[in-house]
């Protein structure tokens, strides 16, 4: 039986709030950011976001063997106090952000190297389009 931890950070860079899910299983650490808008997110959006959008939520995920994960049960005043804490020392963990930013990095990649694909392509259409006319134009003569 494997447990599942997970949170849920919301914060706010100008100009939008932004959700940051973290969730643990195992060995694995997956991490989502989603976009909430330009105004303070109620939450009844949030429970919607979770309920019913969960499924779209497009998760990145890290496998590392040092990654541990607490059994222990945290008391709620002292996971407040840490939430706190992470809020006014920037909000987002390092861990969250090392994860998103290799997700940009792997986005823009596979980006990039799609585009390179598809002008090549475009390239290849076009030399045979001009070899195809440049043989019908001296057929006839």
């Amino acid at each position: 039986m494997s447990i599942v931890y997970s949170s849920l950070t919301i914060i706010f860079e100008a100009p939008f709030y932004q959700a940051i899910f973290e969730r643990r299983v195992g060995t694995s650490y997956e991490v989502a950011k989603v976009n909430l808008g330009t105004s303070e997110p109620k939450t009844t959006r949030i429970y919607s976001l979770i309920i019913n959008h969960w499924h779209e939520i497009k998760f990145f995920r890290q496998d590392s063997p040092e990654l541990e994960v607490k059994t222990k049960r945290i008391n709620p005043k002292r996971r407040q106090r840490l939430a706190k804490k992470a809020i006014k020392n920037g909000g987002l963990g390092t861990k969250a952000q090392i994860a998103l930013q290799r997700q940009l990095e792997q986005f823009k990649l596979s980006k990039k190297t799609a585009n390179r694909r598809q002008k090549a392509q475009v390239a290849q259409e076009k030399f045979k389009l001009r070899q195809k006319k440049k043989l019908e134009k001296h057929k006839g003569h």
